[in-house]
């Protein structure tokens, strides 16, 4: 049987649709991507990296935070950590990439609605509902789940130990002395 060149073709992109297709549905199938850190070396975060990391956890606490605490802790790990410090830089820049996309100008400097909206992206890629939010934590937005766990999870957990206590009304957190600034002060 002589096979022309049209049905060749034919032939040629059915299979290559078949395979893309068997290729999509085994992406469904898929549970997310168990995040974890890779063993990339330790080192010192840019200042850009820590503004981003600082607003990033701004806008996950949602109350007012301490910076410099923040920055000290993003620090240490990033210089003391295998994996951190790659990761920070990663999230600043995929941070920076949508708050450009979204409002124009870095994610440090954007608002606190634009920072939030970026942000929504991590519990969405660690839980994804549909099969379309499957196929889009698979193929676009892979490192989300990573950002969620070890970049916003550990965000909130240094929050809930020490500046939600202040939120709370008291005026530090557990282990931080405090008290003895008032009797050093003029009263009044």
């Amino acid at each position: 049987m002589l096979v022309t060149r049209r049905r060749f073709l034919g032939i040629g992109l059915a299979a290559a649709a078949a395979w893309g297709g068997w290729r999509v549905v085994t992406l469904l199938r898929m549970p997310p991507p168990e995040p974890v850190l890779g063993g990339e070396p330790v080192g010192s975060l840019a200042p850009s990296t820590i503004a981003v990391l600082v607003a990033a956890a701004e806008a996950v606490a949602g109350y007012p935070i301490d910076p410099v605490h923040y920055e000290t802790y993003y620090r240490w790990r990033a210089e003391h950590l295998r994996g951190y410090r790659a990761l920070y830089e990663r999230f600043a820049q995929e941070a920076d990439r949508g708050a450009h996309r979204l409002a124009g100008r870095p994610f440090a400097a954007a608002s606190s609605v634009v920072r939030r909206e970026i942000l929504a992206r991590g519990p969405r890629a660690r839980a994804p509902k549909t099969a379309w939010d499957r196929l889009r934590v698979q193929l676009v937005d892979y490192d989300w789940p990573a950002f969620d766990r070890f970049v916003l999870g550990e965000t909130i957990g240094l929050f809930a130990r020490t500046d939600a206590w202040v939120a709370l009304g008291y005026r530090g957190w557990p282990g931080m002395p405090r008290g003895l600034d008032r009797y050093r002060r003029f009263p009044g």
